[in-house]
């Protein structure tokens, strides 16, 4: 073959295409982030879309680094369980559907020009049943039109040699044409005068395989796109104070059996929330993401339901509550004593009131807050003289730290006799073994705890010597050590202590 012979295009992808994808895509998702987030404006204007995708992707492509690329089958279940694992936001789930239906195509052969068309297809069905209420103009617009375009190649396309990228350059401009047409679908699209962030990242991930198979894309719609700048309309509104009970709450969830659709979980989820949002990675095991005023609920219902792991909560902006959602959650009549900060935020999305203060006018706004008697204190290792000394009548439990203070709310059951309930808390507190310690010997005071005896593991993380990553990282070294163990990690900025940790 001289310099001048064009280079064969690939027929299939093998697994080091796979990998090559993957981190083009996740380097691509992270140049364009910025962008992404400029167009978020839907389901809600958090500026995270980009965020989010870029997480998502180079989680998957960094899940390759632990598998032979040359098994294509074994780098697709990679990218699908690190995607599904680490999903973050609407549209990291969306990418995670993608990643699995990626995987279940490799497993049955080759992934041909007709297997990438089928792979587009059963991707836009795993979006739509995994979202509760589907919208148009949206990712799964954009996904939908790319499979279409991909099986219309694959069904009139004879010539095997060039089948492949013929498929992959009409998926990517189906998509580029479906995205242009989003703010035609959604009127809030029009309006910001924007094209929709989920569907723009996701020609970047399409636009990446193309780059990948050596394929060109030289008359892009993309390129005639305005610059984005979103026109947010002016308003006149008032701030609600209720609307930052809306929280985002994400969790991976193992159902003790076969539940692929989740049904009753869903159900719950559905009454409860909105944007809800089931990412499946096999028939047990899930991503579960929902926007909510009651998280504590739902994070109570999901334990009873199963096995819950990477719990992560997020405020979300007040300017995205819609008028039917303003009125705020009624708390549990519990006040958690806490630090200000990402503890208090833990307590509050728990579902109690959280103090900080021991303020006389803090406390009186605490126990109004509550607007109800009798009134459960968790003292947190914290004084409660201020509440003890107000004339509310108070139950304390001597929670001696933020850990025990989860232990004890967890069991807490609304409707449930009073002095039961109480009784409950109490021994879900005795029954904790809890410690705190520096970041430098946090995994092995874990393990030592462990070995005596215990089935979860509440692991609160704050402070400059615990990152996010090496917290993930050392919680995944100790869930192979102690695979029966339930590990439940939560950050708790300004904590005061590098690490606080209770089994049970």
């Amino acid at each position: 073959m001289t310099e001048d012979t064009p280079k064969p295009q690939p027929t299939h992808l093998t697994g080091h295409l796979l990998v090559e994808w993957a981190h083009r895509a996740a380097r691509g998702l992270v140049e364009a982030q910025a962008e992404i987030n400029t167009l978020n404006v839907f389901p809600i204007p958090d500026s995270d879309t980009g965020s989010n995708m870029a997480h998502t992707m180079t989680k998957a492509a960094e899940a390759t680094s632990f598998v032979d690329a040359n098994d294509v089958s074994a780098v697709a279940a990679a990218l699908a369980s690190g995607a599904v694992r680490n999903a973050r936001g609407n549209s990291g789930l969306v990418i995670s559907q993608v990643m699995r239906s990626l995987s279940q195509i490799a497993a049955t052969g080759a992934i041909d020009a007709a297997a990438v068309a089928t792979m587009l297809e059963q991707s836009a069905e795993y979006v739509r049943d995994a979202i509760s209420t589907p919208v148009e103009g949206t990712i799964i617009s954009v996904l939908e039109a790319s499979a279409q375009g991909a099986r219309q190649v694959v069904d009139t396309t004879d010539e095997a040699s060039t089948a492949l990228v013929l498929t992959v350059s009409t998926a990517v401009k189906s998509a580029e044409e479906a995205l242009v047409r989003t703010p035609e679908q959604l009127p809030v699209l029009a309006e910001a005068g924007v094209v929709d962030a989920g569907g723009r990242g996701f020609v970047v991930i399409i636009q990446a395989l193309l780059d990948v198979l050596g394929g060109h894309n030289d008359h892009s719609l993309l390129t005639a796109l305005p610059p984005a700048r979103v026109n947010r309309p002016e308003t006149t509104a008032q701030p609600n104070p209720a609307a930052s009970s809306e929280l985002e709450v994400m969790f991976f969830f193992e159902a003790p059996e076969a539940d692929p659709d989740a049904k009753e979980l869903r159900a719950y989820l559905d009454t409860h929330g909105n944007s809800v949002i089931i990412g499946a990675l096999d028939e047990r095991s899930m991503t579960v993401h929902v926007h909510t005023p009651k998280a504590g609920a739902i994070i109570e219902k999901a334990y009873s339901l199963g096995k819950v792991s990477d719990l992560r909560i997020e405020a979300l902006p007040a300017e995205q509550m819609h008028s039917e959602q303003l009125a705020p959650a009624t708390p549990a009549p519990i006040i958690a004593l806490t630090p200000a900060g990402g503890a208090a935020t833990m307590f509050e999305a728990a579902g109690a009131v959280s103090l900080a203060s021991n303020d006389k006018e803090a406390v009186e706004k605490a126990l109004q807050k509550v607007g109800r008697e009798p009134v459960i204190v968790l003292a947190n290792g914290r004084d409660t003289t201020a509440l003890m000394t107000s004339g509310a009548e108070i139950d304390v439990i001597n929670t001696e730290a933020l850990v025990g203070g989860l232990a004890a709310l967890a069991v807490y059951e609304p409707g449930a006799d009073w002095d039961d309930c109480v009784e409950e808390m109490v021994d879900a507190v005795s029954m904790q073994r809890w410690i705190s310690c520096g970041a430098t010997k946090a995994e092995d005071r874990i393990a030592e705890l462990l070995d005596d005896g215990g089935e979860l593991v509440t692991v609160l993380y704050s402070g400059p010597h615990v990152t996010d990553a090496s917290a993930q990282q050392m919680i995944e070294r100790l869930q192979e050590r102690y695979p029966e163990a339930e590990f439940d990690l939560h950050h708790a900025e300004d904590m005061g202590q590098d690490l606080q940790i209770g089994v049970e």
